[in-house]
């Protein structure tokens, strides 16, 4: 292997190991600051992409909206359910659920916007617009080259 090449290798490693040590840190931060609202990690995430979906949602759409299972669905709804933050109904395929978000659900909804909008301002202090828009670029490079490896066949 050229140094070049061990160069590049070593700058790969760090970047990832950056991208990962941020992802855990954001993860974190959010933690804590939502620990007030009363809600699990997993419930927070189902109510925020229903809130995202803008409509009666399906528990199979919801499952592929979060690439997880139908069970782990399932089991969260009735978790946001007993809490009386959605609501369940027959849809127009009868083999369909619907859910939607109560007004209880809203307004953690609604809380958590204004947690993650300011942790994002926070996070994002003093970094240069540009910087953001070249940032986005890579990280779009990045993914694009990683669902490119989860289809292959190999």
């Amino acid at each position: 292997m050229s140094d070049t090449e061990g160069a590049r290798k070593e700058r790969i490693h760090a970047a990832t190991d950056e991208m990962v040590r941020i992802m855990r840190m954001h993860h974190r931060v959010i933690e804590k600051r939502m620990e007030g609202m009363g809600i699990h990690h997993s419930q927070h995430r189902m109510l925020m992409r229903l809130s995202r979906m803008g409509r009666m949602a399906c528990q199979k759409d919801i499952a592929a909206a979060l690439d997880v299972s139908p069970a782990c669905v399932a089991r969260t709804l009735k978790s946001l359910d007993a809490a009386g933050l959605i609501e369940r109904q027959e849809g127009e395929d009868s083999r369909c659920r619907e859910i939607g978000i109560l007004p209880a659900g809203q307004a953690l909804v609604d809380e958590s916007v204004k947690l993650f909008e300011g942790t994002a301002a926070e996070m994002f202090s003093g970094v240069p617009d540009g910087d953001i828009e070249r940032l986005i670029e890579i990280l779009t490079r990045i993914q694009d080259n990683l669902i490119a490896m989860e289809n292959r066949k190999e």
